[in-house]
């Protein structure tokens, strides 16, 4: 189910869920008209999600990598019963970064 957060619930539900996350890895994807799909970064363990609203940016923070996104206008998450799948940010130009949360594959005993 997708469900967009008003600006106001944005720094304590991704505090929140930061503290909440378990293993689980994300992928970032970047889709603006003047650059057209692009992969930030493959799957990488994610380390935490956060809003600044001093500096109005949304920081996803993975292991090797930090994306940084300035002045987010929207947010909207994609939410399933085992969780979050999929958060996209929406900037002030228009630019969406869509970060897709999964849970590490696990190896065969």
């Amino acid at each position: 189910m997708i469900k967009k957060l008003d600006k106001s619930q944005w720094e304590n539900f991704f505090d929140k869920v930061s503290k909440n996350l378990g293993s689980k890895e994300a992928m970032i994807e970047v889709v603006g008209e003047e650059i057209g799909d692009q992969i930030e970064t493959k799957a990488q363990p994610l380390i935490g999600l956060s809003y600044d609203p001093k500096d109005d940016e949304f920081v996803v923070t993975l292991e090797k990598h930090e994306h940084i996104i300035p002045q987010p206008k929207e947010i909207a998450i994609d939410e399933e019963v085992d969780g979050i799948k999929l958060i996209e940010v929406v900037e002030g130009n228009g630019t969406k970064h869509l970060i897709r949360l999964m849970s590490p594959l696990a190896l065969p005993q």
